[in-house]
């Protein structure tokens, strides 16, 4: 690279209450089904879109099913993402020397088994994650966003 600068941004996680919008389902990152750690989105894009035509067209509860299905995956990131902020620049060689090495692949999928102890530290992640999203266009009255801060309308 020449001229090679530095930069950086702000990047915001929260788990979603409901990923409905009064009876319509959400789904992607505009639910909130983004990974924690690495910020991407697409895989859960795609399944909470599959899992939201199957249950308009079944009738299922979509709630249940993304939390039964995306919601292991989700709390996982969220894990993955406090223990890489704990490990600093160590965690961070280790977490590449371990990528670099073997199978890439099975390596991350193992890292998002909701195992014993992700579950056991999940409190705790979440803990450092818990400040809700502001959204704007939200008037706080009777409202339905996604992201809302005053409540989880019954979800």
């Amino acid at each position: 690279m020449r001229n090679a600068r530095s930069f950086g941004g702000y990047g915001a996680y929260r788990s979603p209450r409901s990923a409905m919008q009064g009876v319509h389902p959400v789904i992607g990152e505009h639910a909130g089904f983004q990974d924690a750690l690495a910020g991407f989105g697409i895989r859960h894009a795609i399944r909470s879109g599959v899992l939201a035509a199957e249950c308009l067209l079944t009738g299922n509860d979509y709630v249940t099913r993304w939390k039964s299905e995306l919601g292991p995956l989700l709390e996982a990131g969220i894990v993955n993402r406090w223990m890489f902020g704990l490990g600093g620049k160590v965690g961070m060689r280790i977490a590449s020397r371990k990528l670099a090495t073997g199978d890439a692949g099975g390596v991350l999928r193992r890292a998002y088994y909701l195992t014993t102890f992700r579950r056991l530290a999940l409190p705790f992640a979440r803990r450092r994650y818990r400040k809700a999203l502001e959204d704007p266009s939200c008037s706080h009255i009777n409202c339905d966003c996604v992201w809302c801060r005053h409540g989880d309308h019954g979800a």
